[in-house]
């Protein structure tokens, strides 16, 4: 349940909030203060590793949204 949580929270947070911002920064920090409230920065050092991969992944497919539909 760990894992998963950990696969999938980041990820879909960037994507969201990246719709909401539409900035990939912003996006960024609001995800870096959720992953800190949620403690992951105490995890074991492989589920970091799963949770900074879920975040690039999100990162990579937020600018792709970002990019086909830019916002304001």
């Amino acid at each position: 349940m760990d894992i998963l949580f950990i696969l999938v929270v980041p990820f879909l947070v960037m994507v969201i909030v990246t719709r909401v911002t539409f900035s990939l920064v912003g996006a960024t920090i609001v995800t870096l203060m959720i992953a800190f409230v949620l403690g992951v920065h105490v995890q074991p050092f492989w589920v970091i590793g799963i949770a900074i991969g879920s975040f690039v992944v999100g990162l990579l497919v937020a600018k792709k949204v970002l990019e086909r539909k830019p916002g304001m």
